[in-house]
């Protein structure tokens, strides 16, 4: 048997989910050393990659970062209540919030005196 041609290939990490596939096809003449030809063709391999121009790292993006400032602090439902019942203009509109009022003694008080200043209108 004789070897006419050594073909050597090695595929090479890049990072980032790349590669690089780096090869070379040498003919040898009858009676040359198939082996040291193969030594030959990896050794080119291995110092074209390493002469090779490297990729530069992507640049990767970074979400901007959204602060949020809370300017004023929560209100609490009893709080968020008498905004409704100030808002009421008519004893009818205000008597649906009579119900979420009782058993509350702050808020039957807050209830009976907008429910006396309209009934003055």
């Amino acid at each position: 048997m004789h070897i006419q041609v050594i073909n050597y290939q090695k595929t090479f990490n890049l990072g980032n989910y790349s590669s690089e596939r780096i090869g070379v096809e040498i003919a040898i003449n009858a009676g040359e050393d198939a082996k040291e030809a193969l030594e030959t063709a990896k050794q080119l391999v291995e110092e074209f990659h390493k002469e090779s121009p490297k990729p530069q790292p992507q640049e990767v993006y970074e979400e901007p970062v959204i602060q949020v400032i809370k300017t004023q602090p929560p209100k609490t439902v009893a709080e968020k209540t008498k905004v409704f019942i100030d808002a009421c203009k008519t004893v009818s509109e205000l008597k649906a919030w009579e119900l979420m009022c009782n058993n509350k003694p702050e808020l039957e008080e807050y209830y009976d005196k907008k429910l006396k200043s309209l009934l003055k209108k």
